[in-house]
């Protein structure tokens, strides 16, 4: 029996050293995903399209005008069919997705079938990004202050409590959740099903959206607005639902949308039935410069 229990300790010991793990490099790889180049700190613009044509560049007679770079990069076009088509001034040296361009091209939103067409010059990266029934440009710039000023991550201790083994109760079919996001655009999302679960003895149950290899929720609890950001945060399960029906949710790797670092992103806020009344002290805390 005492070898036995040396044996479980062990075990204990081993399996809380690879949570350990896990959870630091999530940690860099979070780290790291913000500071790139293009990442979401260096989001600078969001411009509305509007039908027809759309100007692009540094000089003020643009549409969209840019900080810096070439005076005229080129010309948009929308059409009513939705069909966007790009012309561009062949000196100002821009690309699209990696090739330089000198003729017109058809341009592929981020919600296309297709590859999202990528634009590239100078330090901006952008592409066309549609919400609603409405197109707009995603600028982003590896020069922003938001970027080069970023002052870091802060997250609450690590904490073992929090690493959850939930049941996994599925919708059939799936269930359509209405969300809204920070510009106030519906959307309906399908939830594969809902994760049950307790926290000190109190049950609680989020919706799960779906994603390749796992779930995630878009959540909110007491902490938001107080030690978190105010609207509240994401986090993803470890894995998909496993042969007993459940489903590892850790709230220590709970995370911050890219609305706590940016004004011009269009995050989904958590829906009604996933604002949980408990605090989760575990995660991602409130940013720095965060006004909420």
């Amino acid at each position: 029996m005492k070898r036995q229990g040396i044996l479980l300790s062990l075990m204990f010991v081993v399996v809380a050293a690879h949570a350990e793990s896990s959870y630091e490099a999530w940690k860099t790889g979070r780290l790291e995903g913000l500071q790139r180049p293009h990442g979401w700190l260096s989001l600078v613009g969001l411009e509305w399209l509007h039908v027809g044509e759309n100007s692009i560049g540094a000089a003020k007679n643009n549409d969209v005008q840019l900080s810096h770079g070439p005076d005229h990069l080129g010309t948009f076009w929308l059409s009513p069919d939705k069909t966007i088509r790009f012309v561009p001034n062949t000196s100002s040296g821009i690309k699209a997705n990696d090739e330089m361009i000198s003729e017109k091209i058809v341009v592929h939103a981020d919600t296309s079938e297709q590859q999202t067409t990528v634009f590239t010059v100078d330090t901006f990266q952008f592409y066309v990004v549609e919400r609603g029934d409405k197109f707009a440009f995603r600028i982003k710039d590896s020069e922003a202050d938001t970027r080069i000023n970023f002052k870091g991550l802060e997250y609450y201790p690590e904490n073992e409590k929090y690493r959850i083994d939930a049941k996994f109760v599925p919708y059939e079919p799936a269930k359509i959740i209405p969300t809204v996001n920070v510009l106030g655009i519906l959307s309906e999302e399908p939830s594969p099903g809902r994760l049950e679960f307790t926290i000190d003895g109190e049950s609680y149950s989020l919706d799960a959206l779906d994603s390749t290899d796992s779930y995630y929720m878009i959540f909110a609890d007491k902490t938001n607005g107080r030690t978190t950001y105010g609207p509240g945060r994401f986090v993803y399960t470890d894995g998909k639902v496993d042969e007993n029906g459940m489903v590892r949710i850790d709230f220590n790797k709970a995370y911050n949308p890219p609305c706590a670092f940016t004004a011009y992103s269009t995050c989904t806020l958590p829906p009604r039935q996933n604002r949980m009344p408990v605090m989760v002290e575990a995660g991602e805390k409130k940013y720095a410069d965060s006004v909420y």
